[in-house]
This record gives C-alpha cells, sequence and structure tokens, in this order.
C-alpha cells in the first residue's frame, strides 16, 4: 500500500503528463536505457582494471628504482671512502710522494 501511495502525485498527472515527464527525464539524462548504463558501467570497469594494472607496475618499478638508487648509494659511500684514505695517504707521504 505505501508504493501506491508514492505513486499518488503521478496518478494526478495523468496519461500525457506522465509522457511529458519520460520525455523530459529522457532529454536531461535521468532516464537512460539499460543497455546504455551496462556500456557505461563496462567502460568505468574496464578503465579501472587498466588503472590498477598501471599502478601495479608502478609500484614494481618504484621497488626496482629504490633498489638501484640504494646500490647506487652503497657504491657511492664505498668510493668516497676509497678517495678520502687516497688523500690521507697522499698527505702523510708529502708533496713528493716520498715520506
Amino acid at each position: 500500500m505505501d508504493a501506491l501511495s508514492a505513486l499518488a502525485p503521478f496518478l494526478q498527472l495523468g496519461a500525457g503528463g506522465l509522457l511529458s515527464l519520460g520525455i523530459v527525464m529522457i532529454f536531461t539524462g535521468r532516464l537512460m536505457p539499460a543497455w546504455t548504463v551496462d556500456k557505461l558501467l563496462a567502460a568505468r570497469d574496464e578503465r579501472i582494471s587498466e588503472l590498477k594494472a598501471v599502478l601495479t607496475s608502478e609500484q614494481d618499478r618504484n621497488c626496482r628504482q629504490a633498489d638501484q638508487i640504494t646500490a647506487l648509494l652503497e657504491s657511492g659511500r664505498t668510493t668516497a671512502h676509497a678517495l678520502e684514505e687516497i688523500r690521507k695517504v697522499a698527505a702523510d707521504q708529502g708533496p713528493g710522494g716520498v715520506s
């Protein structure tokens, strides 16, 4: 009975009013065929799956990049330490290289 009371305002419009209301709703985009909605939802789902794939590949790339940066930092520290030791040895031996 509650469903019928919700339809009461539309029953007063009559057939012409309901037809006009349907046409206005179609033109304003508030009423669409099911196949159109299904097509839009399928496109949205496809886009979501594409974005998930891109996100996964970007996360993998970021992990590889972080590993490479860590390796480069370690070699940079090793190189800096070796050059510092060479500088100390050169400073101890003097300008001619003889101690």
